[in-house]
């Protein structure tokens, strides 16, 4: 049976599968509400040769029946239900500090496509082989409650345009972004993170390249911040939150006292959902929680060995950020160039990304330059210039920005040593014991081969397993009997009852123990600066090599183990030969 109308007027999932929690409607309504309309989620589809041509092609209108959608190019769908029924890998880290929370939002930022594209498992929609890797954009349309002027489909406030006076801006501000999507500012107001050092405006920052993007603000927020005294990077973050109007709030919770607690400022920040989310403190004083860095942009894996291996490789490369006070600054819109390319098929092996080729350039002298960013250097100007000559290039020629698959920002090219050879220079540094370190290199070694494209994404491995089914038409359709076939498969390799070698290789992982704690704190420390010296160097080139040649050794393992099939399968022909020459020869 066909849904009946409703909270969401799908035309394909029923409200019946909305969970029961007062705010689930609640945001479903609210949302359609605001917007004006149903949400219209559009990706692109996989064509195979017997995928059949659309009747209705790409941007054709909403469609108001079933039958409609149906026809139409794109994989359509109509409900939040499809974006917030995707799961997600998510880390949240505690800094010490205010600056060094800001520090990690920018940088880990920055990796968050590079993670994304790494960790892709969404490769099937509706029922459907989707031309793309990743959930991130259905997400983000799902939850899009702009209105037709703030989408810019739609001009001023009038009939059609969906504005209202009770509305932030009014209903009419342009927003680029929906509330689900990359970040548009960095909100580090220092050139490398530390506090009381070159503080940085709003128009400094975007000279050195780094906010290319425009941010709309909440004016009156952000002259409230900057009035109590909130630096103009900070607020700036802030007010952009403020753009948004809440989604749904309890009615006791409507009046509070602000001095005491951050509710209706959690309200808004919760329906932020960015890569990365800066998180205070609560109100609480008596709280143990501090400023916080959350990292959002991962895909769920299906087995607890690959959940375990990104989550370290991301806490490590946390660590790495703040112990060798690395810089992977680029400009914004060349992160949200590495976004689209993340969701990209096949992006993990395929792909290409902007990142930054010096991150610790000028660290070997043992100490960094601290500059007042009123001044630039003849580098940085170069970078801000580069930055408005490759607006509409992706960073083609951004200074110090280069092209790099997965595999070479993982392992490393040229002068760049590679994250993973970051991550295992910090672990001879900071002496980590031989048993820790001996489950750190298995999830680093499966990351690698991850990226190398030795083992598949779980997008890949969906994506064959549907292509290779007996009961598929090479029409792009995945059908009951596949989509049951699929989960019980996805099943077993989740639950370890059945191995899987293209995701995961020879790899194997013990039990996680309680008592197996990290023996070794993972500081970050002081004076890091000092840090990177000839030894770290010959550390880090240490560690590349290391890598390279792991990547190779497996590489010719697989080989020489197909080589061997193939030798045994022939002497085995050859001995059925001989053995028909010796009969023949009898006779």
């Amino acid at each position: 049976a066909r849904p009946t109308p409703g909270l969401s007027d799908s035309l394909f999932v029923p409200d019946e599968i909305i969970n029961p929690a007062p705010r689930f409607a609640a945001l479903v309504k609210n949302i359609k509400r605001r917007r004006g309309s149903k949400v219209d989620i559009r990706v692109p589809r996989y064509r195979d040769e017997k995928t059949p041509d659309a009747a209705r092609p790409v941007g054709c209108p909403p469609p108001a029946t079933l039958e409609e959608a149906l026809e139409m190019d794109e994989v359509y769908m109509d409900a939040m239900a499809f974006g917030m029924g995707c799961c997600c890998l998510q880390v949240t880290f505690q800094a010490r500090d205010l600056s060094e929370s800001r520090h990690l939002y920018d940088q880990l930022a920055v990796l968050g496509p590079i993670m994304l594209a790494l960790t892709a498992a969404t490769p099937i929609a509706r029922g459907v082989l989707l031309d793309t890797d990743v959930r991130w954009d259905i997400i983000a349309q799902s939850v899009d409650d702009r209105t037709p002027a703030e989408r810019g489909v739609a001009a001023g406030g009038g009939e059609g345009g969906g504005g209202h006076a009770a509305m932030a801006g009014h209903g009419t501000k342009r927003l680029h972004k929906s509330r689900y999507e990359t970040i548009s500012t960095y909100i580090c107001n220092t050139v490398i993170g530390q506090d009381g050092q070159d503080s940085s405006t709003r128009a400094a920052l975007k000279d050195l390249g780094r906010n290319d993007l425009e941010v709309p603000m909440d004016e009156e927020a952000y002259r409230t911040l900057t009035q109590a005294g909130v630096d103009e990077v900070l607020a700036q973050h802030i007010a952009h939150l403020f753009v948004r109007d809440p989604l749904v709030i309890y009615r006791e919770r409507v009046e509070l006292d602000d001095e005491r607690e951050t509710d209706h400022f959690e309200n808004i920040q919760s329906t932020n959902w960015q890569t990365v989310r800066w998180k205070p403190p609560p109100a609480k004083s008596d709280s143990h929680i501090g400023w916080r860095t959350e990292f959002r942009s991962m895909e769920v894996q299906l087995t607890d060995f690959e959940n375990a291996a990104f989550t370290v490789f991301v806490v490590l490369v946390s660590r790495v950020i703040l112990y060798f006070n690395l810089n992977f600054y680029m400009p914004i819109s060349c992160v949200d160039c590495n976004m689209r390319r993340a969701a990209e098929r096949d992006a993990v092996t395929q792909g290409k990304f902007c990142f930054r080729q010096s991150p610790i350039s000028g660290a070997s002298s043992g100490s960094h330059a601290r500059r007042p960013p009123s001044s630039p250097t003849k580098r940085e100007a170069d970078l801000a210039e580069a930055v408005r000559a490759a607006a509409s290039s992706c960073c083609g020629s951004t200074a110090g920005v280069e092209d790099l698959s997965l595999f070479e920002i993982m392992a490393g090219k040229g002068s760049f040593k590679g994250l993973v050879p970051l991550i295992l220079t910090y672990l001879d540094l900071i002496k980590t014991d031989t048993t820790t370190l001996a489950t750190i290199n298995k999830y680093l070694d499966f990351v690698v081969a991850r990226a190398s494209g030795e083992l598949l994404t779980p997008a890949q491995w969906m994506r064959r397993f549907v292509l290779s089914h007996p009961d598929y038409r090479h029409d792009s359709l995945v059908s009951e009997r596949i989509a049951a076939d699929l989960l019980a498969k996805c099943h077993r390799i989740g639950a370890g009852l059945e191995r899987c070698p293209d995701l995961h290789g020879d790899f194997v992982v013990p039990p996680v123990l309680a008592k197996d704690a990290y023996a070794v704190n993972m500081t970050s420390g002081e004076a890091p600066g000092a840090r990177i010296s000839s030894s770290t160097d010959g550390l880090m080139a240490m560690h590349q090599i290391r890598l390279q040649l792991q990547t190779r050794r497996r590489r010719l393992l697989a080989d020489a183990t197909e080589h061997r099939a193939r030798l045994e399968a022939a002497q085995e022909e050859l001995r059925n030969v001989e053995t028909q020459l010796a009969v023949l020869a009898a006779r």
